[in-house]
Parts: structure tokens; sequence; C-alpha cells
């Protein structure tokens, strides 16, 4: 591929020995990046053996590789799975998929730039992503399947570029590429699909790109890669759409307004701390009118810009069109952030002279970037702390993170618990953490669902303890009485024993957290063979 305007430019700066050290930042942003996320990494390995929602699932269902997890499609999974058959079902293992799908995403970010902004242009592109609550903090915090399909998007949205400078065989086979990826790591990508192709068709230098020599590879990559899984999706329909369609509150009774309302408030939530920093960084820059020469210096901006503004208004359209023909009143930040990652990138390409060399603003937009880095460092790194000092009074609702793991596995030993039949926890969270304690056991979550009791659930899983010869392991919280008046009757047990566990993230004047659980030996498991 011919070097780009951006590279030519780079091209006749000073010797790295000339810059000062933002401008080697700007150049050279691996090694720092790296840093970064080992540090997440290390900090999260250390804080806590909990885990939360999303981490739990991840441990549960990468117990077997299948085509489809439910309403998740299986690509990050996979992931997890293969890192699991190395590192075991720990914390280490989420963190280190986890981080590198954040580190991912940044690139594909700087990747997609770099084709037409310089070097200090693509890294605040890259890093803008950190700006989001969504990514900065809420990846960190506990997300999987959307930071993957955010790198995803981010890698269609440079393939689209890369293909409308150079229509390749090649090109097309890599935008089909991250399609079919992008659907493998969550069905909402169709979104971002639709909105690029319907946003280049408008768009004269993109629309001819289109349908050059080759064209057929997009389509062909992305359904080879999408089809099992699809076919999966087709016979599971209903287990693939009915928790998303849940969760989006789709109800005729519930005002226009209130959708209205709440996709406004998760939008402004996604975008306002990255839209106040440009505001104060840059300021009147905002205003100026781009030079003479805008078109010479930067030609790719004619395509450029309406391309990624039109995919934004297409995104913009079909989330208005969900609440007012869909009746959805009820989005998540999570949804809407690989839908509109494109934003920093679409900003600099609006205002391309922004990222010149000299211009002495944009050390300020650097600067946040850098300070809600480290803001978010120490949040992800004290939480366990502030969440154990937040909930000492109130041991039944404690914090995942503040749960005495090994402590707990520790004491279920000594009540009898082998270390190899089968647990089922109350919720998938603790199920998930006594898997991690005993990698070498199949583990289950028992809340309620719709179209599964706990009753149901744990009936289950003594068949299967029954079919393989192992006992069953019942644990729970101390919140989750309910569940045991259901479950215990398929137990033959009349009564659940208890245990009071200290955490050591809490206050130590704080109530030790209360648990019940039920070990069912082998021998007596109902209906076992003697």
């Amino acid at each position: 591929m011919p070097r780009s305007p951006a590279a030519s430019s780079d091209a006749a700066r000073p010797s790295p020995a000339q810059r000062p050290w933002l401008q080697a930042l700007y150049d050279n942003p691996w090694p720092w990046l790296l840093a970064f996320l080992l540090a997440h990494v290390v900090s999260r390995g250390v804080i806590s053996t909990g885990m939360k929602w999303d981490e739990s699932e991840q441990i549960l269902w990468s117990q077997q590789l299948a085509l489809g997890y439910g309403a998740q499609p299986p690509l990050y999974t996979w992931l997890q799975w293969a890192v699991i058959q190395v590192l075991g079902p720990s914390v280490l293992a989420l963190a280190l998929v986890k981080h590198a799908a954040i580190g991912l995403t940044y690139v594909l970010a700087w990747l997609a730039a770099r084709q037409l902004l310089t070097a200090r242009g693509a890294f605040w592109v890259a890093s803008g992503l950190l700006l989001m609550p969504p990514f900065g903090w809420n990846a960190v915090r506990d997300l999987t399947h959307t930071v993957l399909v955010t790198a995803m998007a981010l890698g269609l949205c440079g393939a689209v570029l890369r293909l409308v400078q150079a229509p390749r065989p090649g090109h097309y086979a890599l935008v089909g590429l991250f399609c079919g990826l992008g659907m493998m790591a969550k069905y909402s990508f169709a979104l971002s699909i639709g909105a690029f192709f319907v946003a280049c068709l408008t768009v004269p230098q993109a629309r001819r790109a289109l349908f050059q020599r080759g064209w057929w590879l997009a389509p062909l990559v992305g359904l080879l890669i999408f089809a099992p899984n699809g076919w999966w999706v087709l016979n599971h329909w209903h287990e693939a759409t009915a928790a998303t369609l849940d969760k989006m509150e789709i109800s005729q009774q519930v005002s226009v307004f209130t959708g209205a309302a709440n996709l406004l408030q998760i939008t402004a939530s996604t975008l306002l701390l990255w839209a106040l920093v440009v505001v104060l960084a840059f300021r009147g820059q905002l205003r100026a009118p781009l030079p003479a020469d805008a078109d010479a210096r930067w030609p790719w901006r004619s395509w450029a810009w309406p391309l990624l503004g039109r995919y934004l208004l297409f995104v913009g359209l079909a989330m208005v069109a969900m609440v007012v023909l869909g009746d959805v009143s009820n989005f998540k930040e999570r949804w809407l952030l690989p839908l509109v990652a494109v934003v920093p990138l679409a900003f600099f390409v609006w205002r391309p002279s922004l990222q010149a060399d000299d211009n002495p603003r944009g050390g300020l937009y650097t600067g946040a970037v850098l300070v809600f880095a480290l803001i978010f460092f120490a949040m992800a790194t004290a939480r366990p702390w502030v969440a154990g000092a937040r909930n000492q009074d109130k041991p039944g609702e404690a914090d995942e993170l503040t749960f005495p793991v090994p402590e707990l596995a520790a004491r279920l030993r000594q009540a009898g618990y082998d270390g190899r039949g089968d647990i089922v926890g109350a919720d998938h969270m603790l199920a998930a953490m006594m898997r991690s304690e005993f990698p070498q056991v199949q583990a289950r979550g028992c809340a309620p669902l719709p179209g599964r009791t706990p009753a149901a659930c744990v009936a289950q899983a003594l068949q299967q303890a029954r079919a393989t010869g192992r006992g069953l392991l019942l644990v729970s919280r101390a919140r989750d009485a309910g569940w045991w008046a259901a479950v215990l009757p398929q137990t033959g047990y009349k009564e659940y024993e208890s245990m009071a566990i200290p955490s050591s993230k809490m206050p130590v004047d704080a109530a030790p957290m209360p648990f019940h659980f039920v070990w069912v030996p082998p021998q007596t498991v109902p209906g076992a063979q003697p």
C-alpha cells in the first residue's frame, strides 16, 4: 500500500532525540500500552480471588466448547477456554484474556486512525476510548464480549478505510474477516455492518470501492466464519434472543419519551467525558475554519468525513427507530459502546488541523488521558476495599470481590467435601469461584431463570452426579434462604449447614460473611447405585 499523507508528513519530523517525551509517546505508544495492561493484570490478580458477573460466566461456560452460550456468541469464551487450558480457571486467566482484548481494541483504533492521521492524531483517537467510561472503567470492572466486539468494530472501520483507498482482494477479505469475527463476538455487530454498508453506498468514492474485482471475498469470508454459529442460532433462536429482548424492556405500554430519555442518557454517559475533555483542551480551535489548502493537505477528508459521519448518523437513526417503532425503552451503555467507538476518529477526521505538531493545546488532551488512566487504575485496584467498607454492616450483601474464596474452600473440605463432587451454586458467581478452587469438578449456577426453576436445575445436577458416580455440593450466600426451600427436597436432606467466614477486604470489626451448604456424598446421591 502506498504511503499515506500522514506517513509522509511524519518523515519530515526531527529525529527522536530532538523530540519532547510526548512526541516519543505518540510515535511509539506500545511499551506504554503494554506496561498499562500488565499493571492491570497484576492488580486484578492481587486484589481478589472473587469474580464479578461476566467473569463468572466465562469460568462456567469455558468448561466446554460450544457453538453458542445462551444469548452470547462463542468467540470470547473460546479464547477464554484456550487460556484456561494453560492457566486453569483462575482470576489470572480471566485478566489476561480481558486485557488482551482491551489492548487489541486500542491497537485496532490506532491502526484505523493511522491510515489518515499523524502518529499524534492516531494516539488521540485510540486513547480517546479510555475517556469513554463504558470502556475506560466498565471494561476493566466487568465486561467481556463488549470489549471484543468493540475491537472488531474498530477493526472493521480500519478495514473499510483501507478498502476505500485501495480496493484489492486482500482488503475485501479483511473486511469479511472482521465482519465474521464481529458477529462471533456479539450479535449486535450486525448493526455496525449494516451502518457501514449503507454509509458506503452514500459516498461516491466508497461506493465505487464496494464492488471492484474480488468484492465477493468479503461476504464469503464473513459467512464462512459465522456460518457454524449462525446455524446454531437458527436452531436455538429463543435461547439466543430471549435474554437480550427481556433487557430491552420492549413494551407498548411504555412512553416513547421514556425510551428516548434513556437513549439520551446512555449516549451522554458514554461520550460526555470525552466531549468535555475535547472542549476544554481545544476550546476556540473547534470553531476555527480549516486552512485554505485543506483539500491538498488532507485529500482523504472529502470522503472519510462523510463516510464516518454518515455511519454515526445511521447508527443514531437505527437506535431512534428502535425506540419509536420497536417500543424499546431500556438501553445499556455496553450496547452503545461498540457502535460509537469510532467517534474520536470521526472527530479528528473532521478537524485534522488539531493534530498539528505545533498545536500547544494537544498536550492538555494527552494529559487528561493519562490522568484518567491513573484514576481508573487506582479505582480498579481499590475497589474490593471500597466495597468492603461500604458493606461492612451488610455481610449478606457483600460485593463478590470481598468473598473469602480460599477460606470458604478450605472450610468446605473440613466439613467433608471431597473436592471431586460436582458443585451447584445458588448463583453463578459463587459457583464460578468454587470452580476456581476445585478446577477438576463441574460447576453450575442454579439461580431462577425464565423457563428454569432452581429445583429443576438441581435435579439435573443430581442426575449428572448419579450418572458419573460423583457427589454433589450445594452452596449459597446467606441471602439465598428461599432458594434452599426450593432445592432441599431434591437432595433428600431436611436442613443445610451454615458457616461464617471473615473477609480480608473488610474492616476488622465487620461482621463475617455467612454461607450455607449441603454436601451430598456419592453413596447418598438420590438414586445412586450402591
